[in-house]
């Protein structure tokens, strides 16, 4: 999906909440000038940003990205799922159905060396899966080496984020709140 298509999805999913991009900002910790420029499609949004976003309007990242276009209750994502691209990242969603919120799946490729990014914060806990290559992954200030068939899980409320010195992909499993990972394991 191109940039003006992602713009246009959270334009609509935002004046579908009856929300001013001031009012976003504000329940957001993205600027206005930021979203306009995501809205415009002059700007390529993070994992982190769509996150954020995603939390901020109700929506699934997927619903972001124009994967929940589907109106049923099973979801089947093939191998060659379209990848989305930002910022040194290839993501490929492979979670949800239209309704579904409680968790997301997303296929994760790192390039090697990305820019650095700042730590990120947001509402909920993630589960990070290395499938190929070692995930450079830092948290609370921390730095840690993740080797592929480990796994890291963690409050996403406190400061992280990941690169890799290496071609990595990851499994990334996103709960909104704190519950929803344990409803799972139960």
């Amino acid at each position: 999906m191109d940039l003006d298509a992602i713009g246009a999805k959270i334009r609509a999913a935002r004046e579908r909440n009856g929300l001013t991009l001031d009012q976003l900002s504000g329940i957001s910790s993205i600027s206005k000038a930021h979203l306009s420029r995501l809205e415009a499609g002059e700007r390529q949004a993070s994992i982190a940003t769509l996150v954020e976003l995603a939390d901020a309007l109700g929506v699934r990242v997927s619903a972001l990205l124009g994967e929940d276009d589907e109106p049923s209750e099973l979801a089947i994502f093939p191998l060659d799922t379209p990848r989305h691209v930002a910022r040194g990242l290839e993501i490929a969603v492979c979670s949800g159905f239209k309704g579904s919120s409680s968790i997301e799946a997303l296929r994760v490729q790192i390039s090697p060396h990305r820019e650095a990014t700042t730590a990120v914060t947001h509402r909920g806990e993630e589960w990070l899966y290395v499938l190929s290559g070692s995930l450079e992954f830092e948290y609370d200030g921390e730095a840690y080496t993740v080797a592929a068939g480990a796994s890291v899980h963690f409050d996403a409320g406190r400061p992280h984020r990941i690169g890799a010195s290496v071609a990595t992909e990851v499994l990334l499993v996103s709960a909104k709140d704190r519950t929803s990972l344990s409803q799972i394991r139960h």
